[in-house]
């Protein structure tokens, strides 16, 4: 059986929005299974990946939610939802090397565009912050590496 054997690449994603917050993100592979050995593409795989934002905000989306309560952990806010729009954009990027005896050694790259933005402006972080939500276009490949 096959198995995720090492990170070859990692590149941080960066937005810029138009109330001036800046968002940095990673894309990551947490693990990869081959779903078909033969098919267009040579082997399919199924992919698990994982995101993850840091959001660094403008003084201005601060002061937006200042006197407003903490969000509930866990608790996705219904209404209070303001689309950001994405001014300057860089995809994270991942690529792992998959390693199988019987399929070979695969090159995976994982790469993740943000699409859109939504900030809450009725409540704020534990650490006072907007609570901002990214929507990806997620974009998964892969190739047999056949160099030794």
């Amino acid at each position: 059986m096959g198995k995720l054997k090492k990170v070859l690449n990692v590149k941080w994603g960066t937005m810029k929005l138009e109330d001036n917050t800046l968002i940095t993100f990673r894309a990551a592979v947490v693990d990869a299974v081959p779903s078909q050995e033969v098919s267009p593409f040579g082997v399919e795989f199924g992919v698990n990946i994982a995101t993850g934002i840091s959001v660094y905000p403008s003084q201005e989306s601060i002061t937006e939610v200042e006197g407003k309560p903490v969000a509930p952990p866990g608790v996705q806010p219904k209404e209070g939802w303001v689309r950001v729009k994405i001014l300057e954009k860089e995809p994270a990027i991942e690529e792992v090397e998959y390693e199988d005896s019987k399929l070979g050694r695969y090159r995976i790259r994982v790469e993740f565009e943000p699409a859109m933005v939504s900030k809450n402006t009725q409540v704020k972080t534990l650490s006072g912050e907007p609570l901002y939500m990214v929507r990806w276009a997620p974009k998964i490949t892969w190739e047999e590496i056949t160099e030794e």
